[in-house]
């Protein structure tokens, strides 16, 4: 059966080398663990209809980390997957969500190539030396770091946020919003635009973001009442989002891993804020790491052993 991105984009041929554009695509289409141009197009829709500059800067970022792996040595299979694409692309969304951008902002554009060029040149090196998924790992302490010179650098300028005071939760709108903020574009239309990407690429994939999001969505507002527009805006849902991905893909989609990541990665949010650290999408790499481990245990320590049988 013909895929969606097989109308737009030819099927490339076993060993046929994918061309650059197609690996820029998919590398955008990796902030939700596909590889396929068509999602890459919906993610890029999704983050424009919320910020044109936020675009840009993801467009930049998904340019560059192929040719960045390139240099790096990197061929074959992993490169043609688009994966080089993820981290790079997670912290030039970042910037324009945290720190004044500007099309005229020279200094954030420095600061964007920079910080692109070191996430390529870390997700290389922790690849070498970490014997498991590194996931989002690589972008995570790259934006700690930079969030940390922020007072110390003049460029680096915190957005201003006007968050609207709201006292009622707004189930649709928070979920939906917690789709978009895996992009770092909280709105309705991102969130529809995302899930439209998941869609065209895997069908079972938008169904366990959904329950993620929903996931997401109850558990943050039943612990934070108190502050229900920003559950409405998704900032405490889209780590489960991207958990439940990413556990149903690493562990032969299993439904009730994927939804045990996603309640993991919601609930141990907090701990990152509370150790005065931005959480972003930590909770989701640590969160992903604890069910992997569980597994590993259970197939290790408590299996039955042949002879138990």
């Amino acid at each position: 059966m013909k895929r969606p991105v097989d109308y737009l984009f030819a099927p490339c041929e076993p060993g046929e080398t994918v061309r650059y554009y197609r690996l820029v695509l998919r590398g955008c289409s990796q902030l939700c663990f596909q590889s396929n141009e068509l999602t890459g197009l919906f993610f890029l829709a999704a983050v424009l209809v919320v910020s044109p500059i936020a675009a840009a800067y993801f467009l930049v970022a998904a340019v560059m980390a192929p040719g960045g792996r390139m240099l790096l040595g990197q061929r074959g299979a992993v490169l043609a997957t688009g994966l080089p694409g993820l981290n790079p692309c997670l912290i030039a969304l970042s910037l324009p969500a945290f720190f004044r951008t500007g099309w005229t902002n020279v200094g954030m554009w420095i600061v964007l190539v920079a910080c692109v060029a070191i996430t390529v040149l870390l997700v290389r090196l922790l690849v070498a030396v970490v014997p498991f998924p590194i996931l989002a790992l690589p972008f995570v302490l790259t934006f700690w770091v930079v969030y940390a010179l922020a007072p110390h650098l003049g460029v680096l300028q915190p957005s201003s946020i006007d968050v609207s005071v709201a006292t009622t939760l707004h189930p649709l709108t928070a979920v939906l919003s917690s789709l978009g903020q895996t992009l770092f574009s909280p709105s309705v239309w991102s969130g529809l635009l995302f899930l439209a990407g998941l869609l065209v690429s895997n069908w079972r994939h938008a169904v366990i973001a959904v329950v993620g999001a929903l996931i997401g969505t109850v558990v943050s507002y039943y612990y934070h009442q108190g502050d229900p527009e920003s559950v409405n805006l998704g900032l405490y849902g889209f780590n489960g989002v991207l958990t439940a991905v990413a556990v149903y893909a690493l562990c032969d989609s299993k439904l009730r891993l994927a939804i045990l990541g996603a309640l993991l990665a919601t609930i141990t949010m907090p701990a990152f804020t509370n150790l005065g650290l931005q959480a972003v999408s930590a909770p989701f790499v640590f969160a992903t790491w604890l069910v992997l481990a569980l597994g590993w245990v259970d197939r290790s320590w408590l299996a039955p052993s042949d002879s138990q049988e």
